[in-house]
């Protein structure tokens, strides 16, 4: 079934200065006139730090991965805070009923974080009456009769390690998510920066895999965990190059992010 290589010390996993500074205090990015920009050295600087932590291939640095990029949009979207309050809040899950693609060291750290969490029994019991993959239809996003496995009681059972992406994702206005989730799709008004920032940063996560030798590729964050859950050597075997977790991979990347990870390789020299 495979086996995860021997672990790095710690002491060589420590980031850089520049990458420290973006988990402690965030970037320097500006959002004005509807347009978004962000420091170049600061891109490179994460971007080969995340490459540096996939080459690596073991679940600390994995782990590490998932922690940095957490960290990263934490500190940038208190940096960028908004004037206007946001309307999330615990027991509001409009947004907890879509399907969620995610980047396979996510996978593989929740499915981690949750065998040594008191959610995983809770979590194993509703994969096993889980309906399986969502067909996703362009026209209706949200499905009021879907959702996620994880949500517990309106909350989300995996808050404390939940996706980047679930991180993100917020909004300002209540009313709007609620006919959102009955018609199944429509806009909701979102900070600017919390997306422009999740952008930047899911740019330097497939930059940082195609600079390790691995694919680009998200996965479907149910599918996902539920396979490592079920398999646990399907992590080493995905970074051995296999496919490890076909059956929960997503299309592949738009090709225009397929040239936004060429143009920062050139940027980082990777």
């Amino acid at each position: 079934s495979g086996s995860i290589p021997p672990e790095v010390p710690m002491a060589k996993l420590v980031p850089p200065q520049l990458v420290r500074s973006l988990m402690s205090s965030g970037c320097m990015g500006e959002f004005d006139a509807g347009a978004s920009a962000f420091n170049p050295d600061e891109s490179a600087a994460l971007a080969r730090w995340l490459a540096r932590l996939l080459a690596t291939r073991t679940a600390e640095a994995g782990d590490a991965f998932v922690d940095t990029l957490a960290a990263v949009l934490e500190a940038g979207t208190r940096r960028h805070r908004v004037a206007d309050p946001l309307a999330c809040h615990k027991g509001c899950a409009s947004c907890c009923h879509q399907q969620v693609s995610v980047p396979a060291p996510e996978i593989f750290a929740i499915a981690r974080r949750l065998r040594r969490s008191r959610a995983l029994a809770a979590a194993q019991a509703r994969l096993a009456v889980w309906p399986g993959r969502r067909v996703v239809d362009p026209a209706r996003v949200l499905d009021p009769t879907r959702p996620c496995v994880f949500l517990v009681d309106e909350a989300c059972g995996i808050h404390l390690f939940r996706p980047m992406v679930c991180r993100a994702i917020v909004s300002l206005s209540k009313p709007a998510c609620l006919r959102r989730l009955a018609a199944g799709n429509g806009n909701i008004p979102f900070p600017r920066s919390h997306e422009a920032i999740r952008q930047w940063i899911e740019t330097a996560v497939w930059t940082a895999h195609s600079a390790a030798g691995l694919e680009p590729r998200g996965y479907d964050l149910e599918a996902g965990v539920a396979a490592v859950l079920a398999d646990p050597g399907i992590e080493a075997r995905w970074y051995a190059g296999e496919a490890a977790l076909a059956a929960a991979a997503d299309p592949p990347l738009p090709p225009q992010t397929a040239s936004e990870i060429t143009r920062l390789r050139q940027m980082a020299r990777l």
